[in-house]
């Protein structure tokens, strides 16, 4: 069934705006809004290239025109991107931090071209700020629980896939952008600078990607000063600086082999002038009256709060070994995230390094009349993270060494019907020091996967399936918080979780839609409790998620997303599930819409929507038994098309709506009463050559 390709558009049903469907295919950025395109091609289901329309369970490709049009508007933190356009995201944090959000109520996995992006050994949840999106092609998002990439993919896949050589010997893009409060001018500048150079000779192929970022501080609808870390101790985004490069580098050894290296350096520190006032947050942070935090002058940090990230890739691709393909990638990364000092708390910093092998065989064989693919491989990961003082000692090191085989069989069992399965097997261990107590702890897995697919029509697809996930359960933060004498009192677990799903998705040409519900278990689900202290209790998620789009006229395009979720958890151990999850598992009703309208050749025009609904919640957790209000985000852009290159006018909260965050109203604390920022503007040019 062929995918819809518009440029990510907006819906409204009787004034409401409502599911989506848009971004599940693809657009080329340099289209109209409207336009069909050529069929999305991912490669995070299965790690081999698959049409959209054929995968067997559920999926959101991101495209390029979504990247640019998020980013020409100003938000170009991954975390706003994916809230707006993937059904069953959390709402963005608004900071460096992506604790608090989620993917159906869990926890996902980030790659940058298949490479693991998180630290699940003491989880630092920045895994989305790895890489400026101005690098990326695509975002594939792969909803539900998922173990073909390892550890972590509880909630699902994020895998961006950063940009490729363009054809020709040289070409070049410049992009340079401005933003400001309408409230507060002068101090509210962020300035961004995007430089891309790529191109192919013969065999050999290049491109260099470089961003430079300096963001001043934000301001709310009443033009205060938000405070630079919105969400405590997270780390926020005001008064930072990011330097991105990616230079990639590729030859085709024969037209059926091909290697390619790369190198990704990322880099965010943020220097404020504007401190949090320390003396006004001592005491019980979550006893109310909750007063905004007036920030002031001064930088009490021992070290500047952020990430960086390096990152080297190397990639074997032969597509005839006897029949099959053989895709075999090795890769090095060194990870350095610094927190923002917590009231009353030390300032601590994550370090991580780790080194991995990655061997993926494709082999397409017929058993009788059935077509079949056999995807198979094996994996080995050494990651080895700490967690210490910024000032002290460290405080826990954990050195890990798994290694892994699996398979995926891909069955065609006629022109309407697509069955998948596949098994992975994990054996880990871990190396526990500079913590009490220390040892080895080693564990094992087995996890299975199914889905299918099934055409009703030519217009109408059946899917739906059931797979397993496991990740170590941010072990390191467990060993931390507990109260063990010996190492072998304590097993290494993996949370495991079962994931259920089935949808329906249809193209009619015009219009396409999908619609899918979902459920997922844990016997060991993890929490914080409200001493900050992390738990682990049996848990239940469902929900539902819609998309749609609609192509109305000639540059006429309307799109939108819904997505509702719940979850439970054994909070007494009684074997019944007797509480909420909290909020910064499950967050409230999300909604959103958008339409582009292609004016004239020269000039297009996008309105978003973005709608986070209400919600009450029991939970005793960290993060719940607080209701959450409602609030309604407006963002325009026009953009327009010189003989000098492009122009555009970007404004988010077009209509300046003081509002509190999912997340900061979540915290239910003073030191998360931050409303978020006010109208925007942004003016950006750029040109190709």
């Amino acid at each position: 069934m062929p995918s819809s390709s518009i440029r990510r558009p907006l819906m409204s049903l009787l004034l409401v705006p409502v599911a989506v469907s848009g971004q599940e295919a693809s657009s080329a950025a340099d289209e109209p809004p409207g336009r069909r395109m050529e069929t999305m091609i991912v490669s995070a289901p299965r790690r081999v290239e698959t049409p959209l329309e054929d995968l067997t369970r559920s999926a959101t490709v991101v495209d390029r025109a979504d990247l640019d049009v998020n980013s020409l508007m100003g938000q170009r933190s991954a975390g706003d991107v994916l809230a707006r356009t993937v059904p069953g995201f959390s709402p963005s944090t608004q900071s460096m931090t992506n604790f608090g959000q989620t993917l159906r109520g869990r926890l996902f996995q980030t790659l940058i071209d298949g490479v693991p992006q998180d630290t699940p050994l003491r989880n630092g949840q920045r895994s989305l700020q790895s890489i400026d999106i101005d690098a990326v092609e695509r975002i594939e998002v792969i909803r539900g629980g998922s173990a073909i990439y390892g550890f972590g993919a509880d909630g699902g896949i994020i895998n961006y896939i950063t940009k490729r050589p363009e054809d020709g010997a040289f070409n070049a893009t410049f992009r340079s952008g401005v933003g400001f409060s309408t409230n507060v001018f002068d101090e509210s500048l962020e300035w961004n600078t995007h430089l891309r150079a790529s191109g192919r000779r013969d065999r050999f192929d290049y491109q260099v990607n470089g961003t430079f970022v300096q963001r001043g501080n934000t301001f709310d609808a009443d033009g205060n000063r938000r405070l630079t870390d919105p969400v405590g101790a997270q780390g926020g985004l005001d008064e930072s600086d990011e330097y991105n490069g990616l230079v990639k580098l590729g030859l085709e050894l024969t037209p059926l082999q091909r290697v390619e290296g790369s190198f990704n350096y990322f880099k965010m520190k943020q220097d404020p002038d504007w401190g949090r006032r320390l003396s006004t947050v001592t005491g019980n942070l979550f006893v109310p009256p909750f007063r905004p935090e007036i920030p002031l002058q001064g930088n009490n940090q021992d070290a500047l709060p952020g990430n960086e990230t390096k990152t080297a890739n190397l990639v074997y691709r032969n597509d005839d070994v006897f029949g099959s393909s053989v895709h075999i990638q090795g890769y090095y990364q060194h990870i350095d995230t610094v927190f923002t000092l917590f009231p009353g708390f030390a300032q601590t910093l994550i370090e991580s390094e780790k080194v991995g092998t990655r061997t993926t065989i494709n082999t397409p064989f017929q058993v009788g009349s059935l077509p079949m693919e056999l995807s198979w491989g094996l994996d080995f990961l050494d990651d080895e993270t700490g967690q210490r003082e910024v000032i002290g000692a460290q405080s826990a090191r954990g050195d890990q060494t798994a290694i892994a085989g699996f398979a995926q069989l891909e069955v065609t069992v006629s022109d309407r019907i697509r069955v998948s399965a596949g098994v992975r097997h994990e054996d880990v261990e871990l190396d526990v020091t500079e913590i009490t107590p220390t040892g080895t702890l080693d564990g094992s897995d087995t996890l299975f996967n199914a889905s299918t697919s099934i055409s009703i029509t030519d217009e109408l697809v059946l899917f739906g399936g059931f797979s397993q996930s496991f990740s170590p359960g941010d072990i390191l933060r467990v060993l931390r918080d507990g109260t063990f004498a010996t190492i072998q009192q304590l097993e290494l677990e993996f949370v495991e979780t079962d994931s259920f799903e089935a949808g329906l998705r249809g193209d009619f040409g015009q219009w396409d839609f999908s619609l899918v519900g979902f459920h997922s278990t844990s016997d060991n689900g993890t929490a914080f409790d409200q001493s900050l202290r992390l738990v682990t209790q049996p848990e239940e998620i469902w929900g539902v998620e819609a998309t749609v789009s609609v192509r109305l006229l000639d540059g006429v395009a309307l799109g939108g997303t819904a997505s509702w979720l719940t979850g439970e958890r054994d909070a007494d151990g009684d074997g019944e599930l007797d509480e909420d999850l909290p909020t910064v598992r499950i967050p409230p009703v999300k909604l959103t819409a958008h339409a582009d309208w292609q004016l004239r050749d020269w000039w297009d025009l996008r309105a978003q929507v973005f709608y986070s609904g209400n919600q009450s919640n029991d939970s005793t957790a960290f993060g719940g038994g607080v209701d959450i209000n409602d609030y309604v985000l407006v963002d325009l852009l026009s953009r327009f098309e010189t003989s000098y290159g492009e122009i555009s006018v970007g404004v988010t909260n077009l209509f300046d709506n003081a509002y509190l965050p999912v997340i900061n109203q979540a915290y239910n604390s003073q030191f998360a009463n931050v409303q978020g920022p006010g109208r925007r503007v942004t003016l950006s040019y750029s040109v190709s050559f």
